[in-house]
């Protein structure tokens, strides 16, 4: 009998609407902008939460990253240039003084021209040490890693990024092969893994990795370095050694009491706490919208209602005089509007899901649909026509019969 009932009045509520049609479309238009919405700001920002975990992931755990800072350049106040302050002496120094962290690992890099017959690009070499691909968690697709020994003996080895791969061998395998960077021929040992860019904004896969030792003495004879990677023991102590750190360094660069450091200590939480924030803004920004798209959706619902039962007064008089009860009207009446919200709400829900793939597809991103997201965008949709209706079913069911009668 619910059924039939149920069933009657979704028929009624058809044949009214078909009756307002623009205002109805522009009803379930705005339940359709709410949903769509605020269904696509949380998967966006699940999807950059995530990407963002993966990010920090890639870039290692319990991780902190020592960074040289910038230095105003010679005979140019405005313009920037890399301090040299950073040595292989401060990281010995970090890795003795302390037993909070597990492993260490120096780098510098530079642009170079890389060149293999007759491809040429330009990538970054990156001079590290063998502890550097453990502490990334960087895994090679082919080849192997450096070794001590080689590090020791200056020689000219290099693990190069996919894309360098792709670029200069195609679809041979590079292994074995000589790579000449800048004029100086490298053996190729190693490809990483595709990873795509880090946490910093640098696309790994167009990298050479060089053995550290091999990069100062034979390509840049220089004993400063720009990053210093270093890796906790445990996450716990990551303010600790931060703080042990900063000292040390300030001791050693005979930074005093008020002076700018000559270098920053990164801890890739506070990055990621940073980017949190950010999402947190674009999502808050985005909730805005949608509650105001669902409260313009709720005005239009309630107008529509109240043009439906000033239009239907006749209707309304004659199964009142029938023997139709209060109940029945209210319940026609809630039925058309959350019929309004739920048609809006399916739409928006696919819509957003839809716009979704699409921002993923074309940004790169990590496709996402937020199961929470979804569930309060579609129950708000229904809500809102819920409420929306109430107020014209009151105003239905105090319409006398005999009045209409007559």
């Amino acid at each position: 009998m619910r059924f039939k009932n149920t069933v009657l009045n979704l028929s009624i509520a058809l044949k009214s609407f078909s009756n307002f049609k623009l205002r109805s479309a522009l009803a379930v238009a705005g339940v359709v902008l709410g949903t769509l919405s605020l269904i696509t700001v949380t998967n966006i920002s699940a999807s950059l939460r995530f990407q963002t975990l993966k990010e920090i992931e890639s870039f290692g755990k319990n991780m902190l990253v020592v960074r040289s800072a910038l230095r105003g350049m010679h005979g140019s106040p405005g313009t920037l240039g890399e301090s040299t302050s950073l040595t292989l002496a401060d990281a010995r120094a970090i890795k003795n003084s302390t037993f909070y962290m597990n492993s260490i690992a120096p780098s510098t890099s530079m642009v170079f021209p890389m060149r293999y017959v007759g491809a040429t690009i330009n990538a970054t070499l990156i001079g590290v040490g063998s502890e550097f691909f453990q502490i990334r968690t960087l895994d090679l697709s082919d080849g192997r890693y450096f070794t001590k020994d080689e590090e020791k003996e200056l020689k000219r080895k290099v693990i190069i990024g996919a894309k360098v791969a792709e670029k200069l061998f195609n679809q041979v395998s590079p292994i074995g092969k000589y790579l000449y960077v800048y004029r100086v021929p490298c053996e190729v040992v190693g490809v990483v893994q595709p990873i795509g860019l880090d946490v910093s904004g640098v696309d790994v896969d167009n990298v050479v990795y060089l053995p550290l030792s091999t990069y100062l003495r034979r390509f840049t004879n220089k004993e400063y370095v720009s990053i210093i990677y270093i890796e906790a023991n445990d996450d716990t102590v990551i303010p600790l050694l931060q703080a042990q750190i900063e000292n040390l360094l300030r001791v050693r660069h005979k930074i005093k009491k008020g002076q700018k450091d000559d270098f920053s200590v990164i801890d890739l939480k506070d990055v990621n706490d940073m980017k949190t924030q950010a999402i947190k803004l674009v999502k808050t920004l985005g909730l805005v919208t949608s509650f105001v798209s669902f409260i313009i959706s709720a005005v239009g619902i309630l107008s529509i209602m109240i043009l439906m039962v000033n239009e239907r007064k006749v209707e309304i008089g004659i199964r009142r005089a029938v023997g139709s009860k209060k109940r029945d009207i209210m319940l026609q009446f809630l039925t058309e509007s959350s019929f309004i919200s739920f048609t809006g709400g399916v739409i928006g829900c696919v819509m957003g899901v839809a716009l979704s793939l699409l921002v993923a597809f074309f940004t790169g991103m990590p496709f996402v649909v937020s199961i929470k997201g979804v569930f309060i965008s579609f129950t708000a949709s229904l809500v809102t026509g819920l409420f929306s209706g109430i107020y014209p079913s009151k105003k239905a069911i105090e319409i006398e019969p005999i009045n209409i009668l007559r």
